[in-house]
């Protein structure tokens, strides 16, 4: 599924559609160059999830893993452009799990949905393919 995100607002609408779709035991794969947006994502996607913590998403580079509680479950954030692998077999299954920069570690091997997001800057907009867990039909339902 390709996804076309013209400014800040088609960001966070696209953000809470998509976060309709999700049971929070998911391993969302987020790849892109720098400045592709995976971070300001991330905030959309925790904002729509649960509001109060907005101004709580920044970039887990130099921590490598932020975590947000939400009524609904953990979100795990977790950033590989410093570490480039991080074992997560303690947290798959007990929440929504963020990666950005996930390219750099193989994540096949865990027995939970998977989510992978390629966002790419095409001019003045970027374009999000998506792909795994039967998002696609739940996005266009």
């Amino acid at each position: 599924m390709k996804v076309h995100i013209k400014d800040l607002e088609d960001l966070y609408n696209f953000a809470k559609e998509f976060s309709k779709c999700l049971k929070g035991n998911e391993l969302i794969l987020l790849y892109g160059d720098l400045s592709a947006g995976k971070t300001t994502f991330t905030k959309a996607l925790v904002s729509s999830i649960y509001k109060s913590l907005e101004n709580e998403v920044n970039s887990p580079t130099f921590t490598v893993m932020n975590v947000y509680e939400t009524p609904k479950f953990p979100i795990y954030h977790i950033d590989l452009y410093r570490v480039k692998e991080f074992d997560i077999s303690d947290i798959v299954g007990n929440g929504l799990i963020i990666v950005e920069w996930a390219n750099f570690q193989d994540f096949s091997g865990y027995d939970t949905p998977k989510i992978e997001i390629k966002i790419e800057l095409k001019n003045d907009r970027r374009i999000f393919y998506i792909n795994g867990n039967n998002i696609e039909k739940c996005l266009k339902s």
